[in-house]
Protein backbone atom coordinates (compact mmCIF):
# COMPACT_ATOMS: atom_id res chain seq x y z
CA UNK A 1 0.00 0.00 0.00
CA UNK A 2 1.19 3.52 -0.73
CA UNK A 3 2.42 5.17 2.40
CA UNK A 4 1.33 8.73 1.72
CA UNK A 5 0.43 10.89 4.67
CA UNK A 6 -2.74 12.90 5.17
CA UNK A 7 -0.98 16.11 4.20
CA UNK A 8 -0.15 14.65 0.78
CA UNK A 9 -3.74 13.52 0.28
CA UNK A 10 -4.92 17.02 1.24
CA UNK A 11 -2.51 18.73 -1.17
CA UNK A 12 -3.60 16.47 -4.02
CA UNK A 13 -7.26 17.11 -3.19
CA UNK A 14 -6.68 20.88 -3.10
CA UNK A 15 -4.92 20.75 -6.48
CA UNK A 16 -7.76 18.74 -7.98
CA UNK A 17 -10.36 21.11 -6.53
CA UNK A 18 -8.62 24.07 -8.16
CA UNK A 19 -7.97 22.28 -11.45
CA UNK A 20 -11.59 21.19 -11.80
CA UNK A 21 -13.01 24.45 -10.42
CA UNK A 22 -14.93 22.58 -7.72
CA UNK A 23 -16.63 25.15 -5.48
CA UNK A 24 -16.72 25.26 -1.71
CA UNK A 25 -19.72 23.45 -0.36
CA UNK A 26 -20.72 19.89 0.37
CA UNK A 27 -22.41 18.71 -2.82
CA UNK A 28 -19.80 15.99 -3.46
CA UNK A 29 -19.89 14.45 0.01
CA UNK A 30 -22.42 11.78 -0.96
CA UNK A 31 -21.15 11.46 -4.53
CA UNK A 32 -17.44 10.76 -3.99
CA UNK A 33 -17.06 10.73 -0.22
CA UNK A 34 -18.19 8.31 2.45
CA UNK A 35 -20.92 10.60 3.77
CA UNK A 36 -19.17 11.76 6.92
CA UNK A 37 -17.15 14.56 5.31
CA UNK A 38 -18.21 18.14 5.88
CA UNK A 39 -17.02 19.68 2.61
CA UNK A 40 -16.23 19.02 -1.02
CA UNK A 41 -12.54 19.26 -0.17
CA UNK A 42 -12.82 16.58 2.51
CA UNK A 43 -14.78 14.38 0.11
CA UNK A 44 -12.06 14.87 -2.51
CA UNK A 45 -9.43 13.95 0.07
CA UNK A 46 -11.27 10.71 0.86
CA UNK A 47 -11.63 9.96 -2.84
CA UNK A 48 -7.93 10.60 -3.50
CA UNK A 49 -6.84 8.30 -0.66
CA UNK A 50 -9.14 5.48 -1.71
CA UNK A 51 -8.28 5.89 -5.41
CA UNK A 52 -4.55 5.80 -4.74
CA UNK A 53 -4.93 2.60 -2.73
CA UNK A 54 -6.73 0.97 -5.68
CA UNK A 55 -4.26 2.31 -8.27
CA UNK A 56 -1.09 1.30 -6.39
CA UNK A 57 0.18 -1.22 -8.98
CA UNK A 58 -0.59 1.09 -11.92
CA UNK A 59 1.18 3.97 -10.18
CA UNK A 60 4.25 1.85 -9.50
CA UNK A 61 4.47 0.89 -13.17
CA UNK A 62 3.97 4.50 -14.26
CA UNK A 63 6.70 5.84 -11.96
CA UNK A 64 9.22 3.06 -12.63
CA UNK A 65 10.73 4.69 -15.77
CA UNK A 66 11.13 7.97 -13.87
CA UNK A 67 12.85 6.23 -10.99
CA UNK A 68 15.16 4.30 -13.33
CA UNK A 69 16.09 7.53 -15.12
CA UNK A 70 16.80 9.32 -11.85
CA UNK A 71 18.86 6.39 -10.56
CA UNK A 72 20.89 6.38 -13.77
CA UNK A 73 21.54 10.11 -13.46
CA UNK A 74 22.58 9.74 -9.82
CA UNK A 75 24.95 6.86 -10.57
CA UNK A 76 26.45 8.70 -13.55
CA UNK A 77 26.93 11.81 -11.43
CA UNK A 78 28.98 9.91 -8.87
CA UNK A 79 30.84 7.60 -11.27
CA UNK A 80 34.41 8.49 -12.22
CA UNK A 81 34.74 9.98 -15.68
Amino acid sequence: MLNLNGQTHRRLAEAMQQAMLIPEGDELVFVIGRGNESSNLEALETWVKESLDVLEDDLALAVLPLLLNRLGQTINHWSPV
